[in-house]
């Protein structure tokens, strides 16, 4: 990790900056932004430190954060892969639920149908009956 990397993500970096460097005001991370610069003349400001002193800590502090960013990183590919994987289980069950849901509807169709036909042929002239009335009221309802 290269100080670039402190400066483009120094919002998540300046509450680890405050705790290691207790002195610096809210105020100072804010003048500081990320560029080490700022951040060793306001350390050598705060704690009288000499600048070989506070270069030296500067660099322990950034070997430290930097090896703690990228378990950070890691973990968080970790679970952001634990989460692809839990929605691809996901969409794969709700496909299999929606296959079955939809040949049962296709079976009761046919089954329907089925059943309908048969009522049909064992009883025609009523089925004519009913289908003349139905004519009829349909007839009636759309001429107005």
């Amino acid at each position: 990790m290269d100080w670039n990397r402190v400066e483009g993500n120094w919002k998540q970096v300046k509450g680890n900056v405050k705790r290691h460097w207790g002195k610096l005001t809210d105020a100072d991370l804010v003048a500081i932004d990320g560029r080490r610069q700022e951040l060793e003349g306001k350390l050598q400001e705060r704690y009288g430190y000499t600048k070989d002193r506070v270069r030296k800590e500067i660099d322990d502090w950034y070997s430290s954060t930097s090896s703690q960013l990228s378990e950070t990183r890691e973990e968080l590919a970790d679970q952001i892969d634990a989460i692809r994987a839990d929605i691809e289980r996901l969409t794969s069950t709700v496909g299999r639920m929606a296959n079955k849901q939809l040949n049962r509807a296709q079976d009761k169709v046919i089954e329907t149908a089925n059943q309908t036909e048969q009522a049909i042929r064992q009883n025609p002239l009523s089925t004519v009956a009913i289908a003349f009335g139905l004519g009829f009221l349909y007839g009636v309802i759309t001429r107005r």
